[in-house]
């Protein structure tokens, strides 16, 4: 059929943590006039990255479409940054801005400089992000970043470089996880001189869906697109043996891009185009999974290419939604009860905060190694924490709040505790801050809710006086057992320690209008129960009644914005079943399609009203946009 549909790609400029190794193209310290760049990029061609995307271009422009590319860094060369106890490297980053002031206009022309060699390949840069991750120092690439630093490179030396040498390339701001997109939209926003410059924001899937964060950014600057430009499910690679898990990862990919498409976002890109059978290359160790799994020399059976469960998700999105399409309004009547949160909801960057206790599996704890450990997130593959040590809880200190979260474990000093015996129960005490879990009634927003809810959130403050309430914590159930392996952290007012979970919906679904005036609706049931539903066009006035919608299935619905002349396309599918009064029949019904994934049951769609709703122009133009990448991402807009 000619490929998945892609049409967007990400690439890295110098090294990431997936490259086999990192590199530059200007090694000479101190070259702030870039005499020394590397302008045939060689690195780019000798491993196949440019040969890779030469031949993407080709067969997407086979299809009658055009492969659209952005880049972004992970860290600029080590002369570049700020030192770190006296040493500068690509894997450090000094807090809270990692690059040193002084190498603004050199780093900005880098910029200009990459862009430039890639043309001169024959491959033009649509975008690029100013920093990927800029809240993070991982271990990796990495350099921070703080939106009124980002927003000031931005005004006063990316910007007016990128007018000048490379007018028509456009700036996404951010680049990071969507609980503090807002933040960051209104920090980069506040300046107009460099507001002027930012086409976008780019936001990553890690931590969660946090859909009303990317609806209030929209609606902060309506005219900026959000693209989300980076999501992958990591510890390592899931196969279909591991069914569950295997199929659990492609849902919460799929949902993901589900999500952010109905609140905003043009396009979704995913990590990695292909990956090997362990999860890398990755010359850091930070194995991942990715819709292709390689085994050229078949090692495991299952052929040279394996499709993994991801890919057929994806493929809803990125062969039914193209470039130019128009997102329309759903209007989703289906109500799901929710079930109970599990350890595969748990996810980096969650506040923790005190609710009251129950029986439930996240308000249980295990005490490893000086690490505090959610109970069973190592083991279940929707948590971050699967197969990395599970989820530890981390004492966050991006400067945003003293607060403590869960993030994935790496045994960091900001995730070692020691327990000490007070008067009343326990003290959990971190060393590296010299600081105690305390129990803070609040606002919450503290922990990612609404202003107006006061919470009782974990923070780490100043250690008070021996068996202070606020700091003493029972670790054992009420009868006294539970610890070190299955215990809850709980409070004298019997409130626990548990993650803030935003909970997923089980049913959804995105539609779109087509360029070719077609309608294409996507839609999900991630539930244990099958459903029955109602599918009615508005616009149209008819629909199709008692679809059946099985329990852990993703389709596809298509069919024309308009009645269809006598004759039918064979290819079409009638449902012939008696609608009720609310959703009648007409010759129209003749051209619904449906799209349906390998392995799995099919999935149908929602009651829905075709209320035309246009993304911004900017947006519009890259709606649906799918895509793939090389030796960085794959994914869509």
């Amino acid at each position: 059929e000619g490929g998945h549909g892609y049409t967007l790609g990400r690439v890295p400029i110098n090294s990431c943590d997936f490259s086999p190794r990192s590199y530059t193209f200007d090694n000479v310290s101190g070259d702030v006039d870039l005499e020394h760049f590397d302008t045939s990029v060689a690195h780019d061609v000798e491993v196949g990255m440019i040969p890779m995307i030469l031949a993407a271009q080709d067969a997407v422009a086979k299809r009658g479409m055009r492969l659209t590319m952005f880049a972004s860094p992970w860290s600029p060369p080590s002369w570049m940054k700020l030192p770190v106890d006296g040493k500068q490297a690509m894997t450090l980053s000094a807090v809270p801005n990692g690059l040193d002031p002084g190498v603004q206009r050199a780093w900005a022309r880098y910029f200009s400089k990459f862009i430039r060699a890639y043309k001169d390949h024959g491959i033009d840069m649509w975008a690029v992000t100013v920093q990927n991750e800029p809240e993070a120092a991982a271990g990796w690439e990495a350099c921070l970043w703080t939106p009124d630093y980002m927003a000031s490179f931005v005004a006063d030396h990316l910007g007016p470089v990128l007018e000048a040498e490379q007018p028509g390339v456009k700036i996404i701001g951010f680049d990071h996880n969507k609980d503090h997109v807002y933040i960051w939209a209104k920090g980069l926003y506040a300046k107009p001189e460099a507001k002027k410059y930012f086409a976008g924001i780019g936001v990553h899937w890690y931590g969660g869906l946090n859909t009303h964060n990317l609806n209030a950014t929209h609606h902060l600057a309506p005219d900026k697109f959000i693209l989300g430009t980076e999501a992958c499910n990591c510890g390592g690679v899931t196969f279909q043996d591991e069914p569950i898990q295997w199929w659990e990862r492609a849902e919460s990919l799929a949902l993901d891009i589900l999500e952010d498409l109905r609140f905003w976002a043009v396009g979704w890109t995913d990590w990695n185009l292909v990956l090997d059978t362990a999860g890398g290359p990755n010359h850091l160790q930070n194995l991942c999974d990715a819709n292709i799994i390689a085994d050229p020399a078949q090692k495991l059976g299952r052929g040279t290419l394996i499709m993994q469960a991801s890919y057929y998700f994806m493929g809803h999105f990125s062969r039914y939604i193209p470039p130019g399409s128009r997102r329309i309004d759903v209007q989703n009547l289906v109500q799901i009860a929710a079930p109970a949160l599990t350890p595969g909801d748990i996810k980096n960057g969650q506040a923790l905060l005190f609710t009251p206790c129950s029986s439930s599996e996240v308000q249980s704890w295990v005490s490893h190694d000086g690490a505090l450990i959610a109970r069973g997130t190592n083991e279940a593959s929707g948590s971050d924490g699967f197969k990395h040590g599970g989820e530890c809880i981390d004492a966050a200190t991006d400067g945003w709040l003293p607060k403590f979260q869960v993030w994935a474990c790496a045994f960091s000093p900001n995730q070692l505790y020691e327990l000490h015996a007070v008067a009343g129960g326990t003290r959990i005490y971190n060393a590296a801050l010299k600081k105690c879990m305390t129990a803070v009634k609040t606002s919450g927003s503290a922990v990612g809710l609404d202003a107006g809810v006061t919470v009782t959130a974990a923070q780490w403050l100043a250690c008070e006086e021996d068996g202070t309430p606020s700091q003493t914590f029972e670790l054992k159930n009420y009868d006294g057992q539970g610890f070190p392996d299955n215990f809850p952290i709980r409070t004298d007012e019997n409130l626990c320690l548990q993650p803030q979970i935003t909970r997923k919906p089980h049913f959804d679904a995105v539609g779109f209008a087509l360029p070719d005036g077609s309608v294409s609706l996507v839609a999900m049931n991630i539930g244990d129960e099958g459903l029955e539903l109602d599918l009615y066009d508005a616009q149209l006035g008819a629909g199709v009644s008692s679809v059946s919608l099985p329990a852990h299935t993703i389709q596809t619905y298509r069919w024309s914005s308009r009645p269809p002349a006598a004759s039918t396309s064979p290819t079409a599918v009638l449902f012939d079943a008696a609608p009720p009064s609310a959703v009648p029949r007409s010759a129209s019904l003749a051209w619904l399609l449906a799209g349906t994934v390998a392995l799995l049951l099919p999935l149908a769609a929602v009651a829905f009203a075709a209320a035309r709703r246009g993304t911004a122009a900017d947006a519009a133009a890259l709606s649906g946009a799918w895509a793939a990448s090389s030796g960085g991402a794959a994914g869509y807009p």
